[in-house]
């Protein structure tokens, strides 16, 4: 859907067809980091989503307990409530965290494609494809009137989700792990508003080690609404079948289990929906096949949900994509520019799969210092018991949960690994550049800044001379353009860059930054992230990345920026068919 949008955004006429009979109808992935919110930022849309989400305490912290009004055994930061994280928010972003779940914030999206000429057909399967020579043909089935028909187009993008058609048909091949286990969600209310005093949070992992759950391990409480709307997520390790699968919302067993996670007896619990699921490791060695065929989200990489990076991922695929997808087709780029959607996505895909179930792993610490693997009841009540004694036994206790603790803090805090995705491909220009220096710091936890070509456009604070608004380097890059941030003794980049916009069509936009220019460096951090002279420049892709950057001005820098833009869009593709890849297109 979010791709959906983002090629409307940019110009390109589209189809969307879903098997569903709408948008989601139940919260399943609910976490926006402020890279997604960027993305709606760029469509006009991040308000609306906030309008719609929650901020604040209700998302900011995880913790550990016996019920969710019982006895608390540890609590971490989350989702940006860390101070450090809220630091680091504050200095690499305009926009914040938001919990907005999937059937919040498809509707918004799906109004905003709709209303701007994207064709949305629901109740709508795609049944198989092929390339005919002129474009893909692809055979859909409309599962109200039975009906079958074709579609022509000249790309095809499955995100399609974890049983994507377009990904089994496609000859896609993906790189798989055993399962670790099944799980079901179950979507309930319960309205706990009295109950949740100083009990904020946006998970609630239950813990009763002296006593033996009925379905799997220490079931999560997920905050949908606070404090009426929830979801539990049971989660059964090892096994391939649900043990939830013979039960409805109204059984007796299922409402009593939630009273039980809840610890209030009396509590009136509805229970909307059950939503069985398995536990994955899988992400597509490649994003993309010949004949313009894609794969993004959920049918790119499949995993579980730590970190909060399964929608926010997928959103940023389609934030790659769509501008090469544009570039491509208005004959600004050649095909290879494609290409590197692969090259650049993949390996964020896959890190972010592997690092997802080794979070999944750490778990289980947690359950081992809170006797969750005892082996009888009466064991766990004992292991339980030690954290308050003080003895050897105790000692030991207290140190393994707080080092379990400590150990999850990474999933809490973990801003780096939303922020970290460094690109190199052929849509960037590296030429000019050293190697890049190892990160030497926690690749999870800590955040990197920099203009080096393929990391992300630094967020500094602009204003005019005169005070007012500020807006933010980000807000005045992307938009489905180039763009050149230079400064004192650099218009010669500005008249370069027009010169070249206007003779290719590459659209390119130019600012200088500093006392008198186009906007004034409000609190002084591009200075410090700029890492250029003055009169160099920083080039920056649509997707607001850094493409490629000059130290200082350069002897011709017209004919250097031509070269480094004609690198970055394959242009050289286009010689066959215009006659020179700089000429009109």
């Amino acid at each position: 859907m979010s791709l959906h949008a983002d090629l409307i955004f940019k110009g390109l006429k589209a189809m969307m067809i879903s098997s569903a009979p709408g948008t989601a109808d139940t919260p399943r992935a609910h976490l926006l980091n402020p890279m997604a919110m960027e993305c709606l930022r760029e469509l006009g849309l991040e308000d609306d989503a906030v309008r719609m989400g929650v901020t604040g305490p209700p998302l900011e912290y995880m913790r550990w307990c016996y019920s969710m009004v019982g006895e608390e055994y540890g609590k971490i930061y989350a989702w940006g409530g860390a101070p450090s994280t809220k630091a680091d928010v504050v200095s690499s972003t305009p926009s914040r965290f938001l919990d907005c779940p999937q059937s919040y914030l498809e509707p918004i999206l799906l109004r905003y494609a709709s209303t701007n000429g994207i064709t949305c057909r629901f109740d709508t399967e795609l049944v198989s494809f092929e390339h005919d020579g002129k474009g893909i043909v692809s055979t859909v089935k409309d599962r109200i009137s039975q009906n079958t028909y074709q579609i022509r187009s000249r790309y095809l993008f499955g995100a399609d989700g974890g049983r994507s058609v377009v990904g089994r048909s496609g000859g896609f091949e993906f790189l798989v792990e055993p399962s670790g286990g099944v799980a079901c969600n179950v979507h309930f209310t319960a309205d706990l508003d009295r109950r949740m005093s100083d009990r904020d949070a946006q998970l609630h992992v239950i813990m009763k080690p002296d006593a033996r759950t009925r379905f799997g391990i220490a079931p999560i409480i997920r905050m949908i609404r606070p404090y009426t709307d929830w979801m539990l997520v049971a989660f059964s390790p090892g096994l391939k079948e649900d043990p939830f699968r013979h039960l409805t919302p109204t059984s007796p067993e299922l409402l009593e289990y939630l009273k039980e996670a809840i610890g209030d007896e009396s509590i009136e619990i509805k229970v909307k929906r059950l939503e069985p699921w398995n536990i994955r490791e899988t992400v597509a060695d490649k994003y993309s096949k010949p004949g313009n065929v894609y794969l993004l989200g959920d049918a790119a990489h499949r995993h579980p949900p730590a970190y909060g990076l399964g929608s926010n991922t997928s959103m940023q695929d389609a934030y790659n994509l769509g501008w090469k997808v544009l570039y491509v087709s208005k004959g600004l780029a050649g095909p290879a520019l494609l290409e590197s959607y692969s090259t650049e996505r993949q390996p964020v895909g896959a890190r972010l799969v592997r690092e997802s179930n080794e979070c999944m792993d750490r778990h289980a610490a947690v359950w081992a210092a809170l006797g969750m693997f005892a082996e009888t009841p009466e064991d766990g009540a004992r292991q339980i018991a030690e954290l308050s004694q003080s003895t050897e036994a105790g000692t030991v206790r207290r140190e393994q949960l707080y080092q379990a603790l400590e150990g999850k803090r990474r999933e809490g805090e973990s801003f780096g690994f939303n922020m970290n995705q460094w690109y190199t491909s052929s849509a960037v220009y590296l030429d000019d550049e050293e190697p890049r220096a190892e990160f030497a710091k926690d690749y999870i936890l800590d955040i990197y800044i920099s203009t080096y070509p393929g990391n992300r456009l630094p967020h500094a604070w602009l204003t005019a001379k005169v005070p007012s608004k500020p807006v933010s380097t980000i807000d005045i890059a992307g938009k489905g353009a180039f763009c050149i941030f230079t400064g004192h003794g650099g218009d010669a980049w500005k008249e370069a860059a027009a010169e070249i916009s206007k003779s290719t069509g590459i659209p390119i936009k130019s600012y200088s930054i500093g006392w008198g220019l186009d906007y004034n460096d409000k609190y002084r951090e591009w200075i410090k992230r700029r890492e250029v002279g003055e009169d160099g420049c920083v080039l920056v892709r649509p997707d607001r990345y850094v493409a490629w950057r000059s130290k200082k001005m350069i002897p011709d820098c017209k004919a250097k920026l031509q070269h480094v833009l004609d690198h970055v869009l394959s242009r050289d593709q286009l010689t066959h068919a215009n006659g020179s890849a700089n000429g009109s297109v």
